[in-house]
């Protein structure tokens, strides 16, 4: 179960701040029938599960730790990292270094967004590339070994900015959505030109700081360049903190880390994905869950590989995190999300 230091520091963090959501008794019912499947059941989905932390009411409600991982263990968050750089970016705009997410990306990157060499990719904005809508030309559903697969040849070549800035344009900017892990590289880039900092300097100062995050690490490409699109590792107890920094509205004991009006933001929907029913905020998922009553209550999550899960319900101040090892296999995740935690709403 959670270190006692870090369950006494999340609870004075929140002191105050958070309402409680009502009767717990049904979710801790459902926390126990899932401790219950995960400890007996033959599915090798459970047995490629890391973590698994609830926080509710300003406290830790469940933490554990499966199969080989602790508390202590550094865990590959995938394309969780993404959401985690929207943040970042709506720090450098509170903070006046970068306009606002409507500037066109040729104002930081001129070189590579001429109009007159492409009208249509000196339309792009940052909006466009935090809604995965910028309109490049991009694969990356596809097999690794895939000579057609963007990301791999974006990871492989070894200058991710150079790569994700060099994509030629589809469609129209902010008409459709393209799942594009160069986006949150350029994105990263503007952070680094309007900060005068590397990406993970800045993160550090002005996020992970302030959070008492201190242990991570961050994949990096041969020129230093932090892979924004899926190279954090990270303690799961820390991803949980994220996820309390916006049911929080971007506030963590008593400081305006991030302004409420890019939380805001970050969690509304702009557009449709190609994914189930969800929309897409700035590096966010965005889904309406449907409940008892024909109701919906809205999730916001940071989503990774594997089972990476970072589910968040502002109306119920309500965090549930996964870490997973299940990338060929059925995620626990989803699975919980759907079968245990929605039925609790009222």
């Amino acid at each position: 179960m959670i270190k006692t230091w870090l369950m006494c520091w999340l609870v004075a963090a929140a002191a105050g701040v958070f309402p409680q959501p009502g009767d717990l008794s049904e979710l801790d019912r459902a926390l126990k029938k899932a401790e219950d499947r995960i400890a007996t059941s033959p599915l090798v989905s459970y047995r490629n599960l890391e973590s698994f932390i609830v926080w509710s009411a300003g406290a830790i409600r469940f933490e554990k730790y499966y199969n080989g991982a602790s508390p202590d263990s550094l865990h590959h968050i995938q394309s969780q990292t993404k959401s985690i750089v929207s943040l970042l970016m709506g720090i450098a705009i509170d903070r006046g270094l970068v306009g606002s997410e409507q500037e066109t990306v040729s104002r930081w990157f001129p070189e590579s967004f001429n109009a007159e060499d492409d009208p249509m990719k000196s339309s792009v904005t940052i909006r466009d590339l935090l809604t995965m809508s910028a309109g490049f030309k991009w694969e990356e559903w596809l097999p690794f070994d895939d000579p057609n697969n963007d990301n791999m040849n974006m990871y492989n070549g070894g200058k991710y900015l150079s790569y994700a800035l060099s994509r030629r344009m589809a469609v129209k900017p902010f008409t459709e959505f393209k799942y594009n892990s160069g986006c949150p590289m350029i994105v990263a880039g503007i952070i680094e030109k309007a900060t005068k900092m590397p990406l993970d300097d800045f993160a550090e100062k002005y996020l992970f700081g302030p959070l008492k995050i201190n242990n991570y690490s961050w994949l990096k490409d041969p020129a230093g360049f932090c892979h924004a699109g899926g190279g954090l590792s990270m303690l799961p107890a820390d991803i949980v903190k994220i996820g309390i920094l916006v049911s929080n509205n971007g506030k963590w004991d008593g400081r305006q880390v991030v302004s409420e009006e890019w939380i805001r933001k970050v969690t509304r929907s702009y557009i449709s994905t190609s994914f189930d029913t969800s929309g897409y905020g700035y590096f966010w998922w965005i889904r309406d869950m449907h409940i008892k009553g024909n109701k919906t209550i809205m999730m916001a999550s940071a989503e990774g590989a594997g089972g990476q899960k970072l589910y968040v319900f502002p109306e119920y101040k309500l965090i549930i995190s996964f870490t997973e090892h299940n990338y060929t296999t059925p995620q626990v995740g989803p699975l919980f999300i759907n079968e245990s935690v929605l039925p609790v709403f009222d």
